[in-house]
């Protein structure tokens, strides 16, 4: 085999070893990518009630899981379309002693960003609410309106810039 023949066959491999790794890259990017199919917020209050109502009557969204605890809800999975958010009772978190999660349910308020296609028909749905920001435009090019739901949680609704 000639000089040339050897360096042209090292450069076909180089080439090809470096194909079959940008496969392999790419397909083991892919299945780190895909891993997370969705993510639920879990949000804790006193009460399941008045929150249940903030997005049903607002939003137009829907139970699809509740679970009693004594005579209220301890914990309600709510959905519309595309978003799905659940609460559940401060009671209902720490009356699992062994749950290390239940010291730190009570830490403070959680903030939702939610991209909204139309913020004026979010305000409207807003009426009566605690509207903490009025809509306002911010540095990065969105209208945003921010409300505390019943629950004591911050929701930013944004209507993002036409891209």
């Amino acid at each position: 085999m000639s000089k040339k023949s050897i360096v042209v066959a090292a450069l076909i491999t180089g080439v090809l070893l470096a194909i079959l790794t940008g496969i392999h890259a790419a397909r083991a990017q892919k299945e780190r990518a895909t891993m997370v199919n969705k993510s639920t917020p879990i949000l804790h209050v006193k009460s399941v009630e008045p929150s249940l109502k903030f997005w049903t009557e607002r939003f137009g969204f829907h139970k699809t899981i509740e679970v009693p605890e004594g005579n209220h809800l301890g914990f309600v999975a709510l959905e519309n379309d595309k978003v799905e958010i659940m609460y559940q009772t401060y009671s209902g978190m720490k009356s699992d002693a062994a749950n290390p999660l239940a010291a730190a349910v009570d830490q403070g308020p959680s903030f939702l960003f939610m991209e909204v296609p139309d913020i004026k028909a979010a305000e409207s749905s807003l009426k009566g609410a605690d509207i903490v920001q009025p809509i306002h435009d911010t540095f990065y090019g969105s209208k945003e309106i921010v409300v505390k739901e019943p629950g004591g949680h911050f929701v930013i609704f944004a209507q993002l810039p036409s891209r």
